[in-house]
């Protein structure tokens, strides 16, 4: 018992000193069933890995499985490996740069696009370039029509929308806010943030609620106490020197009632 539990200790430590690491290579080995993947890579020595369990591979801007990716060895690859635990390290994914290319460009910022089809909660999306790309949506991805909340439902198939996507640790991408309009998901991007942007244009200090208007064109109302940390070029000061409208960084979290939380406040100069 005492063994099984030293594992299992050894294994959560493991895990949680893996670090991921991102490069050009040339996969000179594929061979995953003997567990050698090696990977040769300018000035290093060569990385000889195993491939994760649930790999994600992509080839021309298409997932593909292992039997097809085999068609990249001797080829330049772009991968994502985990390395810095007690085994060898272990590839998560790998495509063509190309398709990497592609991948950081549909996976940050906002994305336009068609919508094609609802499949086990993802929407299938055809982008500009007629690929296309799943990203998935949960109960916390804020749909919007107009400015006002709506439902995957109230959007029909083969409209154009708008998408604010985020990359999770299992390499799914998810989508933060959907909107047929660029500026409604932008905003509903900058809402799933932990700091934002903007000029505090107004502070009650009897309510103690700044009214902030944000990069994304959002007026917010964000609270703050005794607790919150205010500050202007490295150095603390209090709120009732703040004299807006200002430009700040806020670094929120959200109260017991789920409303904005300003934790730190950071006065930015007015240029």
């Amino acid at each position: 018992m005492r063994t099984v539990s030293c594992l299992l200790l050894c294994a959560v430590l493991a895990s949680a000193l893996a670090e991921t690491e991102i490069f050009l290579a040339t996969l000179t080995k594929f061979d995953p069933e003997g567990n050698s993947i090696i990977l040769k890579r300018t000035g290093k020595p060569d990385m000889n890995a195993t491939l994760h369990k649930k790999p994600r591979l992509w080839i021309n801007k298409q997932p593909v499985d292992v039997e097809q990716f085999r068609q990249m060895e001797g080829k330049q690859v772009m991968a994502r490996v985990s390395v810095g635990t007690q085994v060898r390290p272990v590839v998560r994914e790998m495509a063509d740069p190309d398709t990497w290319k592609w991948l950081d460009k549909v996976r940050r910022g906002i994305v336009k696009g068609t919508l094609q089809a609802v499949e086990n909660n993802y929407l299938i999306i055809e982008l500009p370039d007629k690929t296309r790309f799943a990203y998935k949506f949960t109960p916390k991805t804020r749909f919007e029509r107009d400015g006002k909340p709506a439902t995957i439902e109230d959007f029909a198939i083969g409209e154009t929308l708008y998408f604010a996507p985020r990359l999770l640790s299992n390499l799914d991408t998810m989508l933060l806010s959907v909107s047929n309009t660029e500026k409604d998901a932008q905003i509903g991007r900058e809402r799933a943030l932990p700091s934002i942007q903007g000029t505090i244009q107004s502070i009650d200090r009897q309510k103690k609620i700044m009214k902030v208007l944000t990069r994304a064109g959002d007026l917010r109302e964000i609270r703050y106490d005794e607790k919150t940390e205010f500050t202007f070029k490295g150095k603390t000061i209090k709120v009732e020197q703040i004299k807006p409208p200002v430009r700040a960084t806020i670094h929120r979290t959200r109260d017991e009632e789920g409303n904005d939380y300003a934790r730190r406040v950071t006065i930015l100069p007015n240029n």
